[in-house]
């Protein structure tokens, strides 16, 4: 299979909200939703299944806080989660089998020194994505996933308007030296409308040959396609949705690439 960062080509879909999307539906799982792999796999394979058949391209796996956990539970959370994306796709019977992506967040303070059990797991997906990146000092997290992944890592930022907020373009310029072989947003503020797609033109313009992801926040359904579009015609590479976003919406944004972007 070609790599998921490839910069050339047409856009291509991601798939939606996981984690958000599983709490909204269950409140058993809305206070972790990144273990609902181990406690719901057949709701989170389902949730997966439904995002092939809405369209989406590539997948994220359910384990977005793992690298928050201790070493052992985080690699039974990122087994899990590779388990479940495996069932959904194997399940949607889907004659291109989308890529697989390990959607991670940060964790706190340093990244291990070394070598840790979840790494044995990095294997089983096509590429590594951390994101929702906010500060600088969360590129040493960038940094030991390039050192330790057998597979491509990507890095993306939450994207903010405001003057102090972290600035798209030195974010992408900072990750591609860290390794990244592709960035871009993830996620985002409900008061910084359009700063997904501004954010990804400036990363377009500031490491051409990178990919650009690019998931805009769904907190209004309505203004979160019309951004997906916007990030379309800003030349990001892949489009998806975060927060708010589910199998109708990524849907919605498949019709959106099939027929000419309007604003």
């Amino acid at each position: 299979m070609a790599s998921p960062f490839e910069a050339g080509g047409a856009t291509r879909l991601l798939d939606g909200g996981i984690g958000t999307w599983l709490g909204s539906r269950d409140e058993a799982l809305a206070a972790a939703p990144h273990l609902a792999s181990l406690n719901s796999p057949e709701r989170v394979a389902n949730l997966h299944r439904a995002y092939v058949l809405a369209g989406a391209q590539a997948l994220q796996a359910n384990a977005w806080l793992a690298l928050h956990l201790k070493e052992a539970e985080a690699e039974r959370v990122v087994r899990a989660a590779a388990d479940c994306l495996e069932d959904g796709i194997r399940d949607s019977q889907t004659p291109v089998a989308p890529f697989r992506l390990l959607s991670l967040a940060p964790g706190q303070g340093v990244p291990p020194a070394g070598r840790v059990a979840l790494v044995d797991q990095l294997g089983r997906f096509d590429a590594v994505v951390l994101e929702t990146l906010i500060d600088p000092w969360q590129l040493a997290w960038l940094a030991w996933l390039v050192e330790w992944s057998p597979v491509p890592v990507a890095a993306t930022l939450v994207p903010d308007n405001r003057p102090e907020s972290w600035q798209p373009a030195d974010f992408a310029i900072r990750a591609q030296r860290a390794g990244a072989r592709a960035v871009g947003v993830n996620c985002g503020y409900e008061d910084a409308t359009g700063s997904a797609s501004r954010a990804v033109a400036e990363m377009r313009q500031a490491v051409p040959r990178l990919a650009v992801m690019a998931r805009p926040a769904a907190f209004d359904p309505h203004i979160w396609l019309k951004e997906a579009k916007a990030c379309i015609q800003a030349g990001a590479h892949w489009v998806g949705g975060c927060c708010g976003s589910g199998p109708e919406e990524i849907a919605q944004l498949r019709a959106a690439l099939i027929e000419p972007c309007e604003n």
